[in-house]
């Protein structure tokens, strides 16, 4: 894991996910409860295979990027987006492990990767989120005051900017 920053909430600092952190990766699935890997996945996950391990890996630091919450080089948040590329647009997705939910990781990770993705050219994040999942939506109002939140079918998008 590269170091993005040292300044941090409690002792968690932020780095860029990189291809070799399989095995800090694998520890921190196993440490989410099954209902975080719901609200994260959208679906029933209980083994790390069934979340494609090798997707999440596939970091370019461009069209793939992600960033995550470090405690002790143990991982306890993963924010990250992903676009096709020459897309202007990202997808975003972000957990944060239980024991440090509510604690500002998913703001910071999000707001570094915002910074990431515009350096690369990126211009906006599509969201797309539980509607019965209050903490994502409390933070997508935090991060994007100005966001339209459109409901449908149990699932809330919106379509957001980011950088200058």
């Amino acid at each position: 894991m590269m170091r993005i920053t040292a300044a941090g909430v409690g002792h968690a600092g932020l780095a860029r996910l990189e291809m070799t952190d399989y095995e800090q990766l694998r520890r921190f699935f196993y440490r989410l409860s099954p209902e975080t890997l719901y609200r994260r996945f959208h679906s029933p996950i209980v083994r790390l295979e069934q979340a494609h391990p090798e997707r999440l890996l596939d970091i370019d630091h461009h069209d793939r990027e992600a960033v995550v919450a470090v405690v002790n080089d143990e991982i306890v948040g993963v924010a990250r987006y992903a676009r096709r590329p020459g897309a202007d647009a990202a997808e975003i997705a972000v957990v944060v492990a239980d024991d440090w939910q509510r604690q500002g990781l998913a703001t910071r990770m999000c707001g570094a990767l915002a910074d990431l993705a515009a350096s690369a050219g990126v211009r906006q994040f599509n969201l797309n989120m539980q509607a019965d999942n209050p903490a994502v939506l409390r933070l997508a109002r935090r991060l994007y005051p100005n966001a339209k939140l459109s409901f449908s079918q149990g699932s809330c998008e919106a379509v957001v900017p980011i950088g200058s």
